[in-house]
């Protein structure tokens, strides 16, 4: 892997490069590209100890300070081959390397040891057949190092989902946490939840923004409201940041760590709803089928991606479906079905 210089000016380029056209080679897609208004959109698989997580735009993991690196590992999904950038000040990563579409790295591979950092990555693809324009998507790793007398916190938040308004999802993550917000009025139910396994409460800080919110808890968890702790009625895309929540607990010694972390998104972002989808009968055997708009650039079904609006596979029941749509700008969809059923989605 050779060595990125000037790696931020590089993405700017890349990005513009892939973006800038005129008169009939505008893309299809009128909506920008979300990585110029800083939401993230790469699709990862984070697995540590066995256990791997789904998640989109920013992959999250949480280690011991003398914790052994094997088996730590990320998985980026992207559409084709391509180029892949990644830099990390503080973990001293600055390279770049060839990207085959699907690759799997290995955390050793970067670091030597636990290094609290955040991977800043953007993968740009190789020209595609008979389109004017390059693919150039980004995310973020972010690595949050605890030490070995302290405990992980477990950190939930919900937010509704984007296609029936009526229901929320719960995300829990252990140690390290995120989420993207974009920019706009903050509202009073806007929180995340911290959970520890204490009894008797205690004392908890978090900072972060210039912001430090301190307070007392009676039992095992409590709330952290938006608005309370930004202390104002919008968030800003300035305001992204990492919330670095410590607990002092009324009945052990052992203090408690965790971190989580915000990304605020600009207000011109519009977000791709997922593509649709049905499975049916023909001649015998059972396909399912995804489709989208004339402004969906590619559709893919477990990994087999066609650069068309639409796609198909054969169908097989107990067999998860991953189904992914991009569009000419990088907004991006990806839910799973089985047995025609919704079982992973945003």
């Amino acid at each position: 892997m050779k060595h990125l210089k000037g790696f931020q000016t590089l993405v700017v380029i890349a990005i513009i490069l892939a973006l800038s056209s005129c008169g009939s080679h505008l893309p299809k897609d009128k909506y920008p590209n979300p990585s110029l208004h800083g939401y993230h959109r790469m699709e990862f698989d984070v697995g540590k100890a066995g256990v791997v997580t789904k998640e989109i735009g920013i992959g999250n993991i949480y280690l011991k300070e003398d914790q052994d690196l094997a088996g730590v590992f990320f998985k980026i999904y992207g559409l084709q081959k391509g180029t892949l950038h990644m830099k990390s000040d503080a973990c001293g990563i600055n390279f770049t390397t060839r990207f085959d579409g699907i690759s799997t790295f290995k955390l050793g591979d970067f670091i030597q040891y636990p290094t609290k950092c955040s991977i800043k990555i953007v993968a740009e693809t190789d020209k595609i057949k008979k389109k004017e324009h390059n693919i150039v998507e980004s995310g973020v790793i972010k690595i949050n190092v605890i030490s070995e007398n302290s405990k992980p916190l477990t950190i939930e938040y919900s937010r509704t989902n984007s296609v029936i308004k009526s229901l929320f999802k719960t995300y829990s993550y252990t140690g390290q946490g995120s989420i993207q917000r974009q920019e706009g009025d903050l509202t009073s139910s806007e929180k995340f939840k911290v959970i520890t396994d204490l009894t008797q409460g205690g004392h908890y800080r978090v900072a972060g923004c210039g912001n430090v919110l301190t307070d007392t808890f009676k039992k095992d968890s409590f709330e952290v409201g938006f608005k309370s702790f930004y202390a104002k009625d919008y968030l800003e895309r300035e305001d992204s940041c990492d919330l670095e929540i410590i607990i002092i607990p009324n009945e052990v010694l052992e203090t408690y760590l965790g971190r989580f972390s915000v990304n605020v998104f600009g207000k011109d972002v519009v977000k791709l709803e997922a593509l649709e989808w049905k499975t049916k009968k023909s001649w015998g055997s059972k396909k399912i089928y995804a489709w989208g708009g004339d402004h969906i650039l590619a559709c893919s079904i477990n990994n087999k991606v066609k650069i068309n609006k639409k796609c198909n596979e054969k169908y097989k029941s107990d067999t998860t479906y991953w189904i992914r749509g991009l569009t000419t700008n990088v907004r991006k969809s990806v839910f799973a079905i089985k047995n025609d059923t919704v079982i992973w989605k945003e």
